[in-house]
């Protein structure tokens, strides 16, 4: 078993898959997060799902890369890495967007429980 909890072929295969990622997706590279989790980032900015998330936050109709190159100060060649890798691992990037918003609603439930004692 390799230290994270994968076995050495499985970490041999997850190399390999990311590699082959990397491959077609050059502004992409590979970080594990504090949870062990391996995720998608650009060689030069943030993890993939926060641009996706900003992309997500603007209405369709403004749904445009200068305007993310705007609001998060990356280069146009960025963004667009970020979003081709999106859009070709839409679940994965989706996912992640989802455990996040799901913490962030569960972060706020507990800060409400929390102030609701005091108020008692």
């Amino acid at each position: 078993m390799h230290l994270t909890g994968q076995t050495k072929s499985g970490v041999i295969n997850s190399a390999v898959e990311e590699w082959l990622r990397m491959q077609v997706h050059t502004g992409i590279r590979f970080v594990t997060i504090e949870t062990g989790e391996r995720r998608a980032r650009l060689v030069d900015g943030p993890e993939v799902w926060t641009i996706a998330e900003a992309w997500l936050a603007h209405e369709p109709e403004r749904r445009r890369v200068p305007e993310l190159v705007d609001l998060l100060g990356l280069p146009e060649r960025s963004i667009e890495a970020a979003l081709s890798y999106w859009a070709d691992f839409r679940a994965e990037i989706d996912g992640v967007i989802e455990r996040h918003r799901a913490a962030q609603d569960e972060a706020l439930a507990a800060w409400e429980r929390r102030r609701a004692i005091d108020a008692a």
